[in-house]
């Protein structure tokens, strides 16, 4: 340690506070960019993706409601499904990938410092434990503890610095094939019979088969998340209640027909 820092360890201190919060602030500004998709590489994202697929399929259903079904409405919304799931594939694919360099990048970074700044990484632990309320001499036992193994300090580091929990994270592919998988599944389930049943079956099909499937889903996610079932189905029942809605009055008015008029016409 340099005569600057042991004759002023205050000065010493506020470079390390600050040290630390450019990190924490570099580690914000990243996740809250394309990276943060949560754990992009957890299967409840899958439940998501699906939740959004079949939603946007719902969503492109009632427009073509609004504007009286016309031809190949079944087709569109069978090429919508897939060109939504590929969509999904791709950006939750993409996401991981950005993430994974992002954690890449500060492990290098951050063995860096370890290995050319070691005493300023020490420090740092010194301030990061203390500010959690440890005092000498457990917290200079902490210190020694954790910097006498360099793989132990990076995850220190790593996750205490930055806020970045360090786990395994499978093939960006992995994530973009089973996020398309199931957006694909559930906007086929509501898409593909529109091409079989009639046109006034469908009208009976689409609103049971999206309520269904909204219900099945939170079930899922409330079991894996152990939150309340009703308030994650309500929350996407709502959301497509509003959202279709929405639509089908905005579809309405550019048509320059009234609601009531599709209905009663028989054009539905």
């Amino acid at each position: 340690m340099n005569s600057e820092h042991v004759s002023s360890p205050a000065v010493g201190m506020s470079d390390t506070a600050d040290h630390i919060k450019e990190a924490r602030s570099r580690a914000r500004s990243v996740l809250g960019g394309e990276a943060n998709s949560g754990a992009v590489d957890d299967w409840r994202v899958v439940l998501a993706s699906s939740r959004d697929a079949l939603i946007v399929v719902w969503l492109v259903w009632v427009a073509l409601w609004a504007f009286g079904y016309p031809s190949l409405s079944s087709d569109l919304l069978v090429v919508m499904s897939v060109g939504v799931a590929v969509l999904v594939g791709i950006t939750t694919g993409r996401a991981t990938h950005t993430q994974i360099q992002y954690y890449e990048a500060e492990l290098e970074r951050e063995r860096r410092e370890i290995r050319e700044h070691f005493d300023d990484e020490c420090e740092e632990v010194r301030v990061l434990y203390a500010a959690k309320g440890f005092q000498d001499p457990l917290l200079s036992q902490i210190v020694d503890t954790l910097s006498a193994d360099e793989d132990r300090l990076l995850k220190v580091m790593m996750e205490e610095e930055l806020g970045l929990s360090m786990h395994h994270m499978r093939h960006p592919l992995q994530v973009g094939l089973s996020n398309f998988a199931g957006a694909l599944a559930a906007g086929l389930t509501m898409a593909l019979p529109s091409v079989w049943l009639s046109q006034s079956s469908v009208q009976t099909w689409m609103p049971a088969i999206a309520l269904g499937l909204l219900l099945g889903l939170s079930a899922v996610g409330s079991y894996a998340t152990q939150r309340k079932f009703a308030e994650i189905a309500g929350a996407s029942v709502l959301t497509a209640i509003i959202a279709g809605g929405i639509v089908f009055f905005l579809a309405q008015w550019l048509a320059g027909a009234p609601a009531a008029s599709v209905v009663t016409d028989g054009a539905l």
